[in-house]
C-alpha cells in the first residue's frame, strides 16, 4: 500500500545535522510515512549517512550530480512522493513526535482545508532553545481560513510545518523555480484556491545557524528582497488582487520587504547598506515611525547605534535574539 504521507527532505552537505531530523521522523506517533530526500550535490558523508537509516524507514534516495537549488529539489521530492499528503522537513530542523499525528488527524476531519500548518519554536546550533512558542515570544495570532490577504500582508508560515493535501500541487502546479526560494509563493497560491488553517500548538523546531542560506541578506542592497519577487509574480498570476486589496495596502507590503532587509543589514553593522534599503522603504511608506527611527539610528556613532539597537530589539520583540529575528525576515518569513 502507498504511503499516506510524503515527506520531502531537500539537503546539501547536511551531514552535521540531517540524524536528528530523521530521528525526530521515526520518533513520529503517526508511522504511515515514506521520506523522499533530494541530495543536491552534498560532497560531505551526507549519502552514507542517509543510507545507515535504510533499513529504519521507507526511504527514497533521489541525488543531483550538480546542484540544482532548493526549488528544482522540493520538486523533484514531490514528483518522487507517494503519499496523500505531503510535508517538507529541511535536513537541519525536527519535528516532536505529535506532528503527523496532529497534522494528518487535522486534514481528515477537516476536509475543506488544503493546507495545515503550526505554531513552532527556534533553536540554536546546539539545539538550546531559543523562543519555546514563536507565536507567544512574538505575540501573533494566526489566521484560519481564507487566509490570502493576511498571508499576502504578512508570510507567517514556515516549511516545516505544513501539511499539505497532494491535490493542490496537481491542480497548481509545483514551486516556480525561477524564485530562489519558492515556499513562500505557493503557500500563496494554495492560500489563494484553498482554505489554509493553523493548529495553535509547536509541533515543529527550526534551527537557526550561520550556514543556513536564510541567514544572509546576499547580494547588493539595491536588489530587490527575494520574497518581493514572490509577491510580483503573485499579482501576475491573480492580476485582480491590486483592486481587491488596493495600491495603498499593496505598496505597504512592498515597503516592509525594504525595510526587514535594511533591518536585517542594521543587525549586523552593515548600516550603510541598512540606509539604502530603508530609503526604499519610506519612499513607499513616508512617515512610518519605525521606519523613521530605524533610519535615525544608521546615522549614529557605533556607541548610539549600539544603544538603539538594544532599543529597537525590545521594540521588535521583547528580548527576541536578533538571530531568531535575522533567519525569518530576509525571506519574508515573520512568523
Amino acid at each position: 500500500m502507498a504511503p499516506k504521507v510524503s515527506i520531502v527532505m531537500p539537503v546539501q552537505n547536511g551531514e552535521k545535522y540531517i540524524g536528528v531530523a530523521i530521528e525526530s521522523i521515526l520518533a513520529q506517533k503517526y508511522d504511515n510515512h515514506e521520506l523522499v530526500i533530494v541530495d543536491d550535490g552534498s560532497i560531505d558523508r551526507t549519502a552514507e549517512l542517509v543510507e545507515s537509516f535504510r533499513h529504519k524507514l521507507s526511504l527514497k534516495y533521489v541525488r543531483h550530480e550538480v546542484t540544482r537549488g532548493i526549488a528544482p529539489s522540493m520538486n523533484d521530492g514531490v514528483r518522487n512522493a507517494a503519499g496523500q499528503f505531503i510535508s517538507f522537513l529541511d535536513h537541519d530542523d525536527a519535528w516532536f513526535p505529535e506532528f503527523l499525528e496532529t497534522q494528518v488527524g487535522y486534514l481528515q476531519e477537516h476536509t475543506d482545508v488544503g493546507m495545515v500548518h503550526s505554531d513552532f519554536q527556534t533553536i540554536d546550533t546546539e539545539g538550546h532553545v531559543i523562543e519555546p512558542s514563536v507565536a507567544a515570544c512574538r505575540g501573533r495570532r494566526r489566521p484560519s481560513g481564507c487566509v490570502f490577504p493576511e498571508l499576502f500582508m504578512d508570510s507567517f508560515i514556515v516549511g516545516n510545518s505544513v501539511l499539505i493535501r497532494r491535490e493542490c500541487f496537481e491542480r497548481l502546479g509545483l514551486f516556480d523555480e525561477s524564485l530562489r526560494w519558492g515556499d513562500y509563493h505557493m503557500w500563496l497560491r494554495i492560500a489563494r484556491n484553498y482554505q489554509v488553517d493553523y493548529v495553535p500548538k509547536v509541533l515543529t523546531q527550526y534551527r537557526q545557524h550561520p550556514t543556513q542560506s536564510t541567514r544572509s541578506p546576499g547580494g547588493r542592497p539595491d536588489e530587490d528582497p527575494v520574497a518581493l519577487l514572490a509577491i510580483r509574480k503573485i499579482l501576475e498570476l491573480y492580476p485582480e488582487i491590486r483592486q481587491e486589496l488596493g495600491p495603498r495596502m499593496i505598496q505597504r507590503r512592498i515597503a516592509s520587504f525594504y525595510f526587514d532587509l535594511g533591518y536585517n543589514w542594521y543587525t549586523k553593522g552593515e548600516f550603510s547598506n541598512a540606509r539604502v534599503c530603508l530609503r526604499r522603504a519610506l519612499r513607499l511608506w513616508p512617515w512610518r515611525p519605525g521606519f523613521l527611527a530605524l533610519y535615525t539610528s544608521t546615522m549614529l556613532g557605533p556607541a548610539k547605534a549600539t544603544a538603539m539597537r538594544k532599543a529597537w530589539r525590545r521594540i521588535r520583540g521583547i528580548g527576541k535574539p536578533d538571530k531568531a529575528q535575522e533567519a525569518t525576515e530576509v525571506r519574508g518569513i515573520t512568523a
